[in-house]
């Protein structure tokens, strides 16, 4: 079975923290995307896609977003599974999806393909009634494993009574993966970044399961969000400046394609003018590019104390 494990899309989502003109791009390239990757998961076989929670952003989404994105899951005609998350609301007639599209509930807990049992994030009552040991079972999650005090906390133990080969997880934003009790818990992060709070490389999870589980990270995104930290000390000049950003773009692998905030940091010399819309001029090539001035003057106290 080979299976795209994806969570977090928000579809719909309004980056306002961005200038109206990119956040459209980055709304409409959403949408690019989301083809892309039904496109691929059909060219490369999958059997199954998975999308653990958060699949809109809120009930404002515009029926533009929605059709996009089941004319999408339509062409990949293979099974899409859904479980709702913390975002989700009720306002897509689910009744009207394409027939491919699954929705997890406590009503349909469970789909079978082949060999296999995909079960939604459901309490363990209602997967008892039906679990079946000589299955392949899966199971999709949405929800924080890792922090009690989250509201939307999941007790992992509450699953111990059960064998799933693969536990497929949504709510956290960053890639990450844990074994308990010889099961894997994998947070596949969202499939785009939507802020400086969720930097880094975003994509999806690919899982072939036989007689082992086998997973990677797949990067998929377009853009990423990225924090640089940049030290200006001992800067002689504009260019100094420039030249020390640029060092450190290439040190980051950072894409014009990406959205970068430069925090300047370090000392540099009271008589020392540094124009930061000059500096950001100069990469205004990158789709958006800000500056964050922590830097601070450094004052020559012996100066000072010898002037009468």
């Amino acid at each position: 079975m080979k299976i795209l494990h994806t969570a977090d899309l928000h579809l719909g989502v309004k980056n306002v923290k961005l200038p109206a003109d990119k956040q459209s791009i980055m709304k409409n390239e959403m949408l690019v995307q989301i083809e892309k990757l039904f496109d691929r998961a059909k060219i490369e076989l999958f059997d199954v896609v998975l999308i653990c929670g958060d699949l809109f952003h809120g009930k404002a989404v515009t029926s533009k977003v929605k059709k996009a994105f089941f004319s999408a899951v339509e062409k990949f005609e293979s099974p899409v599974i859904y479980i709702q998350g913390n975002h989700d609301e009720f306002f897509v007639d689910y009744n009207e999806c394409p027939k491919n599209f699954v929705c997890l509930n406590e009503e349909n807990p469970c789909f079978c393909l082949k060999d296999f049992c995909f079960w939604g994030g459901v309490k363990k009552e209602i997967i008892a009634k039906d679990y079946d040991p000589r299955k392949k079972n899966v199971l999709l999650l949405h929800g924080n494993i890792e922090n009690p005090t989250d509201n939307d906390y999941i007790d992992k133990s509450e699953y111990d009574g059960f064998k799933f080969m693969y536990v497929a997880m949504g709510h956290i934003h960053q890639y990450k993966n844990y074994v308990f009790n010889g099961t894997d818990f994998v947070y596949s992060g969202s499939l785009f970044s939507n802020g400086f709070d969720e930097c880094g490389i975003k994509g999806y999870v690919e899982v072939n399961i036989d007689k082992e589980v086998k997973y990677e990270f797949v990067p998929f995104a377009k853009r990423k969000y990225a924090i640089c930290e940049c030290d200006i000390s001992n800067s002689k000049g504009y260019y100094d400046i420039v030249n020390k950003i640029r060092q450190k773009l290439v040190k980051e692998e950072i894409s014009i394609d990406d959205l970068v905030k430069m925090v300047l940091v370090g000392y540099f010399d009271e008589n020392f003018e540094k124009s930061l819309n000059l500096i950001k001029d100069e990469f205004d090539n990158y789709f958006y590019f800000t500056i964050e001035d922590n830097s601070r003057i450094k004052i020559d106290v012996e100066k000072y104390k010898n002037e009468t």
